[in-house]
């Protein structure tokens, strides 16, 4: 026999309720929530209960924690959640009409389903610029979110581990068909060591002002690929879990991104976010956070099984990715690009990373950083001159050199995207790789001028682009670029062919 619903959800299923249109009403029930979609507008209820990360049990609390929702959420959204609603009545409950408040709802503006991101990887129609775009996103969002005081505190060494020993606290009683007792003990080791060896790792996070107010649950459902992009239903009910590093978060939609199978977009995501926040600090941490990350979302499907048995799979599958993310990774290796202005450098160290599963450091935005420029900011300077002169240069790829070291050690191969239009600067790459112990290649980006001439006019009007280089330009990059015909380790690339076939031929050569 079917449980009797409360008088609230009976109410809102009803579309002779709602104050506008509604042919009819889907239900959609969390365990903590019942959304009502109705038409062009999405109704939150919160449920009255208490699970001990979360309170609602008194209409006090719940109207709080809708406003908080509301109040939270539009930090990135535009025009989705348009406020907090009363539902009034005693045997016949009303939006705002007569007698007591019986409770309060969420009121949204309803998305389409078919833009969530979710639905368009599923779909194989996820473009890789779309994840590119959340990157520069959320690292925006990052920068000016709060931090300090309660935040760092929660983002601290102790509170994750913590929230690690509430995991496994929590899924102690799982049957190994769901969490091998094999799995846990290798989690459970790799995680109590990974934080002893890494704490003073964890410390510097706290300190470079890394622990932000963040959205908490960047999930690929929760992001809506219209214009502009909506993020939604971030954590508002606990601190703790919205409160972090924010490696912890840009690992959570990787984490998502793997798990439907798409890691070439983690990549994507990722090298976007870490070119336009800077926080290559944060790569030695994402595997850590994203095992993290897996196992939440299989204690939560596991939470699920009495009343949807086919959670079993779906959490063991989570937790067999939380492991993964402890094996040690394919040895790395260093790969720059090199070329003349507009050879398609950036284009190709993108596509490669995506299937390598590389992290790439690119020179222009790393000299823009450098001397205290926005990534935007245009410089029209003369060639060799300003933000280009031989003495930035130098800084900028000693600078590059030292980035792919850190995330060398990391066990992360590494792209240094730049021009390296010199013998020495390239040599110098070849010696860090040396020192490191890992492999070494050029991939040398090439195309006719007309080409490159076409390239960097469209360039011009890229408001997202980075680089500085003009036309007018490339005939003195031209003369004073010393190609690399003799060196060992060098990849020809055709760039005229297409980003795909250059990429593909790369990797060829790289076996």
């Amino acid at each position: 026999m079917s449980r009797a619903r409360p008088p609230i959800v009976a109410a809102l299923t009803d579309p002779a309720i709602y104050p506008h249109a509604v042919d009819r009403v889907e239900l959609v029930e969390t365990h903590i929530s019942w959304v009502f979609l109705a038409g062009d507008r999405v109704y939150k209820v919160k449920k009255p209960v208490d699970l001990g990360f979360l309170d609602f049990r008194t209409l006090e609390r719940r109207r709080f924690f809708c406003e908080e929702e509301v109040r939270l959420n539009r930090r990135l959204t535009h025009d989705v959640y348009l406020g907090v609603v009363e539902l009034n009545g005693g045997d016949a409950i009303m939006f705002g009409g007569r007698g007591p408040t019986v409770d309060v709802a969420v009121m949204m503006r309803r998305l389409p389903h078919d833009r969530m991101l979710d639905e368009l990887v599923r779909r194989g129609a996820a473009e890789p610029g779309l994840v590119e775009d959340l990157g520069r996103i959320m690292a925006r969002f990052h920068a000016a979110a709060p931090t300090g005081g309660e935040i760092d505190a929660l983002g601290s060494l102790s509170t994750v581990s913590a929230n690690w020993s509430e995991n496994f606290a929590q899924t102690a009683e799982l049957p190994p068909g769901v969490l091998p007792d094999e799995w846990r003990r290798t989690l459970r080791a790799w995680v109590e060591a990974f934080m002893r060896r890494e704490a003073s790792r964890f410390a510097a996070r706290v300190a470079a002002g890394r622990i932000r107010d963040r959205h908490g649950d960047l999930q690929t459902q929760h992001v809506c690929c219209t214009q502009p992009m909506q993020i939604f239903d971030c954590i508002e009910f606990n601190h703790r879990f919205r409160y972090g590093d924010v490696a912890g978060e840009i690992a959570f939609l990787a984490m998502d991104l793997d798990r439907l199978g798409r890691p070439d977009l983690a990549v994507r995501f990722l090298n976007a976010y870490l070119e336009a926040s800077g926080d290559y600090e944060a790569v030695p941490l994402l595997d850590f956070y994203r095992a993290y990350r897996a196992f939440v979302r299989g204690k939560v499907l596991s939470f699920q099984i009495d009343e949807r048995p086919e959670a079993a799979a779906k959490a063991r599958d989570q937790f067999a990715l939380a492991l993964r993310y402890t094996e040690r990774r394919a040895p790395p290796r260093l790969l720059i690009t090199t070329g003349v202005i507009g050879s398609g450098k950036s284009s190709v160290a993108r596509e490669v990373a995506a299937r390598l599963g590389a992290i790439v450091v690119r020179t222009d935005a790393l000299r823009k950083r450098l001397a205290g420029l926005a990534l935007g900011e245009r410089r029209q300077t003369g060639f060799g001159e300003g933000l280009y002169s031989p003495e930035m240069a130098r800084r900028t790829y000693a600078e590059a050199i030292v980035l792919a070291t850190k995330i060398l050690d990391a066990g992360w191969p590494v792209i240094l995207d730049g021009a390296f239009s010199s013998a020495a600067q390239r040599s110098q790459a070849r010696e860090a790789a040396a020192r490191t112990g890992v492999p070494f290649a050029v991939l040398w980006c090439d195309a006719p001028d007309r080409v490159l001439a076409e390239r960097l006019r469209r360039r011009a009007h890229d408001p997202e682009e980075v680089s500085d280089a003009r036309l007018d330009l490339l005939p003195q990059h031209r003369a004073r670029y010393e190609p690399p015909d003799h060196e060992a380790g060098v990849i020809r690339l055709d760039t005229t062919t297409g980003v795909d076939r250059a990429a593909a031929r790369a990797l060829g050569d790289l076996g």
